[in-house]
């Protein structure tokens, strides 16, 4: 594998296919976006947006590609199992995208892309122990032990967004009172229009609101005070030494770190707690995992 060589890296979001081509430092020689169409048509969707990268750089040597998808994984049977935002089940991907590419082709989850990348080339290069936890419309974790990657045996999250960490808020799951309900971004920006009776466009306009409205304190509060619970928890289970928040409530950078470190600090009764950071990759943590999958299939996982 020389060192100029390729790799076709695709991220399969819930809205947004983003894709490019990526050299071995991390660099996008070329890249693409596409909406996600609904259940099976995004296979079609991802083969489409590979092909023109492909044809953008047709005298470049690509060494493979990596695909990474929301939801539960098969990775050894080349299979998006299911997805309950895009809505597909047992979608087989390997072998027909590496059909139509001419590459070999590896898939995972995306969370678990995210957190390779953060852990190689982001926040969390020189940690051993970390864990990466995305924040968006849900909230997941990937956990580095040792540094290898923790891969449970029906994919390679932790589903932290569905331990409880209250009451009174029933949750989509079916349970009430998980983390997700109060500290997703999307939670923060659908509590503060109840409480509020404003609506905002999300967490971001929340957070700028914080000096002088106190709805948004209370609401931004109590998301610090359930992801501090919830981390908790994690901590005692893994005790990892840093924490990486991803997804858009990183954008909110010290309104969100101060508070939650000082939460952690005040909630360690037993163990140290990490320290908290924001990603370093941000948007581009999924396609630069993927281009670590389609290289080495993730080899810091044996």
């Amino acid at each position: 594998m020389d060192d100029d060589d390729l790799a076709l890296a695709v991220d399969v979001g819930g809205t947004t296919i983003k894709a490019a081509l990526i050299d071995p430092a991390g660099s996008m020689v070329a890249s693409e976006h596409r909406p996600t169409p609904q259940g099976d048509r995004a296979r079609d969707a991802i083969a489409e947006v590979g092909r023109s990268l492909l044809a953008q750089c047709a005298h470049a040597t690509v060494v493979g590609a990596g695909v990474v998808v929301p939801g539960l994984v098969d990775r050894g049977a080349g299979v998006a199992t299911y997805s309950a935002n895009i809505g597909w089940r047992d979608l087989e991907l390997v072998r027909s995208l590496g059909a139509e590419w001419g590459l070999p082709v590896r898939i995972a989850n995306d969370v678990a892309s995210g957190g390779v990348a953060e852990h190689r080339m982001g926040a969390g290069v020189g940690t051993d122990d970390f864990v990466f936890v995305p924040v968006g419309t849900g909230i997941a974790a990937s956990i580095v032990s040792g540094g290898r990657l923790v891969s449970g045996h029906r994919g390679e999250t932790a589903e932290i967004g569905h331990l409880a960490v209250g009451t009174g808020i029933p949750c989509a799951c079916g349970q009430d009172g998980c983390l997700e309900t109060v500290a997703s971004a999307s939670a923060i920006a659908r509590r503060y229009a109840q409480l509020s009776g404003h609506d905002v466009t999300g967490a971001s306009d929340v957070a700028a609101r914080l000096s002088t409205d106190p709805a948004a304190r209370q609401v931004w509060q109590d998301a610090v005070d359930g992801l501090a619970d919830g981390l908790g928890i994690v901590s005692l289970v893994v005790a990892p030494a840093l924490v990486v928040i991803g997804g858009g409530l990183s954008r909110a950078g010290d309104a969100l770190l101060h508070p939650l470190r000082d939460a952690l600090r005040r909630g360690a009764a037993l163990v140290h707690p990490p320290d908290v950071a924001v990603s370093a990759l941000g948007d581009r943590g999924g396609v630069v995992g993927a281009a670590l999958l389609a290289r080495d299939g993730w080899a810091a996982e044996s």
